[in-house]
């Protein structure tokens, strides 16, 4: 079985970060036991996963000191969109000015880069939970994948900690790599957010340029707004058999029907969108709550559907290709975009 799209080394990360998420943390109380229990790292971190603002609001840096005043602090939103950190946390990354309310978005390359360098997460355990459950061979999505990614797979699979054989998404520059065994390289990842899309010729020249490697785009859409951009640049720049959309939330019947026309596949996350979908239909404008992506829909319009995970923000495919049930490992159960 292929898990077309997770975050291997974020998955892994997971394992051992305290799980915040709605299903465990489930209040401010529980989530502060959670934090507090949780061991911090060989540099002294403290990190969780999974959050969302049902647990206990929007968290910022006030609410994390009342938790955690003393150890760094990092609270991953379920989204993977939002880091939130405590005092100890900003000053340890002498970011207090830049970032006072101790809410960091889109900004993962940027912590990376103050946290130091450091050995990535042993990959031995969620590679077992894969093949627990059948997973032979996986896709990771992670859109900032290069040359290094690649190497860091290929040393996982040597040191036997990972089993499956991995296709790699991310950037232009993979184009110029050459895998070793085991190793795939995927398509040009795109992702895109609706508060800071990309200039509209930008994407459709990287998505040619992506074609000009002989390789396919995958493009993060899940919303409304995202969708149409993205099938617009597919339309200016033409589709390459096995270009894809990455999510798709929301997809009212003309944009299905537009898939289903251009040939695009959809990787999809089935469990996280009956998970999400009576939160998803409370929060969002009425005509996007009633475009919720209804998966076998897809399939009945003529679109292939590539099953996945999502992890870790979404659970775990099972040995039948469908999803672990709500409340199973994913590898923490934590929620998803």
């Amino acid at each position: 079985m292929h898990d077309h799209h997770l975050h291997l080394f974020a998955a892994a990360a997971a394992l051992t970060s305290a799980d915040c998420s709605p299903a465990r943390a489930r209040d401010r109380d529980g989530l502060a036991r959670a934090l507090r229990a949780q061991p911090a790292d060989a540099c002294g971190w403290v990190r969780g996963v999974g959050y969302f603002e049902s647990v206990a609001g929007a968290l910022d840096r006030a609410a994390l000191d009342a938790i955690e005043p003393s150890r760094p602090l990092r609270v991953q939103h379920r989204s993977g969109q939002l880091w939130m950190l405590n005092t100890a946390a900003l000053e340890r990354l002498g970011a207090t000015a830049q970032h006072p309310t101790g809410r960091v978005l889109r900004a993962d390359r940027w912590l990376r880069e103050r946290l130091g360098p450091s050995d990535p997460p042993s990959l031995a355990e969620i590679s077992r939970r894969l093949s627990e459950r059948g997973v032979r061979r996986v896709t990771d999505a992670t859109h900032t994948n290069g040359p290094e990614a690649v190497a860091a797979f290929a040393a996982a699979r040597a040191r036997g900690e990972l089993a499956q054989e991995v296709v790699v998404m991310g950037t232009l520059a993979l184009g110029a790599v050459a895998p070793p065994p085991g190793v795939a390289i995927g398509p040009l990842k795109i992702h895109l957010a609706e508060a800071a899309l990309p200039d509209f010729d930008d994407a459709v020249a990287a998505i040619r340029a992506a074609h000009a490697q002989r390789r396919n785009a995958a493009i993060h859409v899940v919303t409304r707004a995202e969708l149409v951009f993205a099938l617009a640049a597919y339309e200016a720049a033409g589709v390459r058999p096995g270009d894809r959309l990455e999510h798709v939330h929301v997809a009212p019947a003309a944009c299905v029907e537009a898939i289903a026309r251009l040939g695009l596949a959809v990787c999809a996350n089935a469990a996280l969108v009956a998970e999400r979908r009576a939160e998803w239909e409370r929060a969002l404008d009425p005509r996007d709550a009633a475009a919720i992506v209804d998966v076998a829909a897809l399939a009945r319009a003529g679109v292939r559907v590539l099953h996945a995970s999502d992890a870790p923000y979404g659970p775990l495919l099972d040995a039948c290709g469908a999803h672990a049930r709500p409340g199973q490992s994913a590898p923490h159960a934590a929620p998803s975009r």
